[in-house]
């Protein structure tokens, strides 16, 4: 499997099915990517209950990783 970049220009978030509509860097060619975010709620859960601390900070307005020091991404 290649590695894809592409542009985003939509994302739609369906509650449980996130969906990512743009366009592939190299080519221009129109890409969807799907992914059902479910599984990761059962790995949160079953990560939180193992005792093991939470990486993102989140709260009403989304998730934002600790960066403990390190500087922010830029973009």
């Amino acid at each position: 499997m290649d590695p894809l970049q592409l542009r985003v220009h939509r994302s739609i978030d369906f509650g449980t099915v996130i969906s990512l509509v743009g366009f592939e860097d190299g080519t221009g060619s129109p890409v969807t990517i799907q992914g059902d975010h479910r599984p990761f709620a059962a790995f949160w859960r079953a990560w939180q209950d193992a005792g093991f601390p939470q990486p993102l900070s989140c709260d009403e307005s989304g998730c934002a990783p600790e960066l403990d020091g390190e500087a922010p991404a830029h973009g």
